[in-house]
């Protein structure tokens, strides 16, 4: 049980889903940005809203 509430948290949504969309989305938009640091900023962006998401579900009743 514990393992399944692991893999649904919303850090590791945030890791597996936001991050390679975001970076999809970095690159797409044909900025000058390499790969890798397209992937940098949006694990940065994607563990942000993980982390905002994770305090939101910790204070719910």
């Amino acid at each position: 049980m514990k393992l399944i509430k692991l893999l649904l948290s919303p850090i590791v949504f945030s890791i597996g889903f936001l991050t390679p969309l975001l970076a999809l989305l970095i690159l797409a938009t044909r900025t000058e940005l390499s790969t890798p640091v397209a992937y940098g900023t949006a694990l940065t962006i994607s563990i942000a809203f993980g982390i905002i998401a994770q305090h939101r579900v910790g204070k719910r009743p």
